[in-house]
């Protein structure tokens, strides 16, 4: 779920983006744009396997990516709120008034930044959820593909500013439970090291709905089967309490210096969001 709101919003940006400039340049130069955008593709494919590459070297690659990726999708989320407003008309001022290779420039400039955004956030996210929904991720872009498409044949009848505040509050909660997921990665690995860490890593806020080899006879299905074990429904692993894991980076087990994580990363992205309006 939470890997199809992050392509979803990072392919909507993109896609207004492109629209836009194949809208004002002359049908004869917008081969240039398909150029650019097809270059960034690729090279976000690369840095994908490369990123991947990396972070599986050692922990403290996928702690590092963790944490960049939750400072920038609250950053992105303050920026984009920012210059919604303003960003089209200059596109347009700009795309009037370029020509040739410059055109090509900004097209890949453009998606290339969604483009690797979307792969820091997802290799965060894998971390985080230990799998990751391709088709979830590629079912985002290809809604955001749709939607880009339905705004520049419909115009102002879509509401645009709906979707952004929602997925903004969203984000904002993605990036909350990844940083705190990257905390409980630090206090994981650094608790080997000192012992003053490894108090902290067992002084936890909640310790609930432990796994079960037999589920209750009565409501069995609602027990998720993971791993030679059974999950109960609002475990962060089971059928319900995987979407808020997904979604805020619950689970069932947390320590203080994770909440106080989340809080912090929470109250930062909704200050930094609510100060760009």
């Amino acid at each position: 779920m939470s890997e199809g709101l992050v392509t979803f919003r990072e392919g909507l940006e993109a896609a207004l983006v492109v629209g836009i400039l194949a809208r004002v340049v002359p049908s004869n130069q917008r081969w240039l744009i398909g150029a650019g955008v097809g270059a960034a593709i690729l090279m976000s494919l690369v840095a994908a396997g490369l990123l991947s590459a990396i972070a599986a070297t050692h922990v403290l690659w996928e702690i590092g990516f963790s944490l960049l990726a939750a400072g920038l999708l609250i950053y992105m989320v303050g920026w984009m709120r920012r210059q919604g407003a303003s960003l089209s008309q200059h596109l347009r001022t700009t795309a009037q008034h370029s020509s040739g290779w410059v055109l090509f420039g900004m097209a890949f400039t453009a998606v290339a930044r969604e483009g690797l955004e979307t792969v820091l956030f997802l290799r965060a996210l894998w971390t985080m959820q230990s799998q990751l929904s391709w088709i979830g991720g590629l079912l985002g872009l290809l809604v955001a593909i749709a939607l880009g498409f339905l705004l520049f044949s419909l115009g102002k009848r879509l509401p645009m500013k709906t979707f952004f505040t929602i997925s903004s509050v969203l984000l904002i909660l993605i990036a909350a439970g990844i940083a705190a997921y990257a905390m409980h990665e630090i206090l994981e690995y650094g608790a080997a090291q000192s012992p003053l860490l490894h108090e902290i890593e067992e002084a936890k806020a909640w310790q609930l709905f432990p796994p079960s080899s037999q589920p209750p006879a009565a409501y069995g299905w609602l027990y998720a089967f993971y791993e030679g074990k059974y999950f109960h429904p609002l475990h962060h692993k089971g059928y319900i309490g995987s979407i808020f894991h997904a979604l805020m980076g619950w689970r069932a087990s947390m320590s203080w210096a994770e909440i106080a994580t989340w809080l912090l990363t929470a109250t930062i992205g909704f200050w930094w969001w609510y100060r760009n309006k």
